[in-house]
């Protein structure tokens, strides 16, 4: 089931990736620029409208995937998650004490950690609250670079408090 569930995630970002390509694709078209390097003699896009779209930003740049660090320096082995508002997603797993993972995300995502294999959540011993990464949506780092870098603090820990829910949803439906 676990593993079924992990192809059907990879399946699902993988058609984002592919959907946002073709976008792409038809915006920077529709802006006179060049979906079709190659389009003139010297192999290079041509300037068909005079509007200097070389020197334009990108779109794709705010719209497309970018690379997201999670390192973990507690002592617990954690799970990362991306928080879909209900129960979350299994992304990857972070060893204890220095364990670290490169995510593809976009802008906009939130994720969640949790202590490996029982979903308990790794909280902050000072307030008792889980640890939420969220990707901003105005994240301006180039796609291709280094994106955002998040720390699960050494003194993360699971909570003390002996009836805690355990993922986001829970405060929701409660209401």
């Amino acid at each position: 089931m676990m593993r079924s569930s992990h192809l059907s995630l990879k399946i699902f970002l993988l058609l984002i990736v592919y959907v946002t390509y073709l976008g792409c694709l038809s915006v920077h078209a529709e802006e006179g620029s060049c979906a079709n390097p190659g389009s003139d003699a010297e192999g290079t896009c041509a300037d068909v409208d005079g509007d200097d779209f070389d020197d334009k930003p990108s779109r794709r740049r705010m719209d497309g995937p970018i690379f997201a660090t999670f390192e973990n320096l507690s002592p617990y082995r954690a799970d990362i998650h991306f928080d879909d508002g209900r129960f979350g997603n299994f992304v990857s797993t972070l060893e204890a004490n220095g364990g670290e993972a490169r995510l593809t995300t976009y802008r906009g995502h939130s994720f969640f950690i949790t202590r490996h294999g029982v979903r308990e959540a790794l909280v902050d011993p000072a307030t008792d609250g889980q640890y939420f990464f969220r990707i901003p949506e105005d994240f301006e780092g180039k796609d291709d670079e280094e994106g955002p870098h998040f720390t699960l603090p050494a003194e993360a820990s699971p909570s003390k408090t002996k009836c805690k829910d355990r993922y986001p949803i829970c405060t929701f439906e409660a209401e």
